[in-house]
Formats: C-alpha cells, sequence, structure tokens
C-alpha cells in the first residue's frame, strides 16, 4: 500500500508547516496534513473494513528519510501515527532516488508493507513491482491529491503478481469520493 504524505505548508505562506510539539517547520506537515495521518492509524489499524476492503493492516511501514538535498519530515510524520497504534517501527532507510531498491525491500517479504513516499515518484516504485494490470497504473501521482491510497492487491496462483487498485482514503471532509 501506497500513501503520499499528509498536507504540506504553503509555499511561504499559511498554512504553516509544524512539528510534533506545534512550533513552525517548513519541512513538516501542516496541521491538515497531521489530521490525515491521524485518520490514516485509525484506517490501518481497522482494515480490512467494508469501506476499504483492499487496505489491509500493515506489518511493516517504510517511509523515507529526509536528506540534506531532500529535507522533507512528512513522510516519517505521516506515518509514525500509524507505526505508534500499530506498534511497529518505522523502517526510514530509504532516501529519494532509490525506489528500485525499495520495490526489493518490499518484495523479499512477505507480510502486508505501508510506503509513504513523496508522490512525484510514486509511479516509478509501483512500475517496479510485477503488476497483471500495468495500463491501469497513473503515470504520475496526481499533484493535488493527498487522500488515496494506492494497493497492490496480490493476486491467487502461481508467482508473484498484483493487481493495482487506487483507493479514496475518505478520512477527511473534503476528501474526493473517487480515486
Amino acid at each position: 500500500m501506497f500513501v503520499r504524505h499528509g498536507e504540506k505548508p504553503g509555499e511561504g505562506s499559511k498554512p504553516h508547516g509544524v512539528n510534533h510539539l506545534g512550533e513552525h517547520d517548513g519541512h513538516s506537515l501542516s496541521v491538515l496534513g497531521w489530521t490525515r495521518a491521524g485518520a490514516l492509524a485509525g484506517l490501518f489499524a481497522h482494515a480490512p473494513s467494508k469501506a476499504h476492503p483492499h487496505v489491509v493492516r500493515p506489518g511493516r511501514i517504510i517511509a523515507t528519510r529526509p536528506t540534506e538535498e531532500a529535507k522533507s519530515k512528512r513522510e516519517i510524520h505521516t506515518a509514525a501515527p500509524t507505526a505508534q497504534r500499530l506498534k511497529l517501527e518505522v523502517e526510514a532507510s530509504h532516501t529519494h532516488g532509490n525506489e528500485e531498491d525499495l520495490a526489493k525491500v518490499v518484495l523479499s517479504k512477505p507480510e502486508p508493507v505501508l510506503v509513504v513516499w513523496h508522490h512525484g515518484t510514486m509511479a516509478k516504485i509501483v512500475r517496479h513491482f510485477p503488476i497483471v494490470n500495468h495500463d491501469e497504473v497513473p503515470k504520475h501521482w496526481p499533484d493535488e491529491r493527498f487522500d488515496l491510497i494506492w494497493v497492490l492487491v496480490r493476486q491467487p496462483g502461481e508467482g508473484i503478481g498484483y493487481r493495482f487498485v487506487s483507493v479514496p482514503q475518505m478520512l477527511l471532509a473534503d476528501d474526493a469520493e473517487s480515486a
């Protein structure tokens, strides 16, 4: 399962980014982003559900870590409430630009994985997986959407294959009903 980090601060204007102490931090989430991160924790803790049948409880959580080039803490901050709720550690050893390695790590173990990543390379990551409906994978994560979950549903039978499904989160008041 793949989610984009929660909502981010404006470009030099409101809403401001805040850290977990409520202090201004341009590399963190906005208040709405923190709200989404908390709502995702509830969604994944109670997965699967009738509203989200393809979403399962993750056994691992992977999020990009900040670097000197990519300073965003939003991915880790989005993953943290779910990790705390599920009593999991956030695996933060991956950085932007290592999408192929990430796919190998995800495929190396059988448990369900939640990946929290920057939306700009999300489609690139997904393309590293054996997907049976490759033509249905969007070329890009929509820039304006923070309310999606891209799910790779394991297909029955021999070999490893996944079906791509885009799921609307439907967690916050303004979330869209369609993917």
